[in-house]
C-alpha cells in the first residue's frame, strides 16, 4: 500500500445500497476528502440520489465533505430522512 492509499469501511443504506448492491465493502482509496471519496464512488456506481441533498458521516459524526478522510476510517453517506 502506497503513503496516499487508504483503506475505508464503507457502509450503505437506503437509496445508496441500492444503487451499489451491497449494505458495505472496504476499499481502498486516494481520496484525500470525503468528497473526493464520494465523486469516486460515484463514477464506480452512478448514484441516483442529489449530491446537495446527501450527508456524510465520518466514524459515526456527521461531518463536511471537506473532511479528511484516514487509514481505516468508517464512512456512510446518508439521504435524507424523515421522522415522525
Amino acid at each position: 500500500m502506497s503513503d496516499s492509499s487508504k483503506s475505508v469501511a464503507l457502509e450503505f443504506f437506503a437509496q445508496f445500497r441500492e444503487d451499489c448492491g451491497v449494505s458495505s465493502e472496504t476499499v481502498q482509496t486516494t481520496s484525500r476528502t470525503a468528497e473526493e471519496l464520494y465523486t469516486e464512488l460515484d463514477r464506480k456506481y452512478r448514484f441516483t440520489s442529489q449530491r446537495k441533498a446527501i450527508r456524510v458521516a465520518v466514524n459515526d459524526a456527521l461531518t463536511s465533505w471537506d473532511t479528511e478522510i484516514r487509514d481505516g476510517d468508517r464512512v456512510v453517506f446518508l439521504t435524507p430522512f424523515g421522522g415522525g
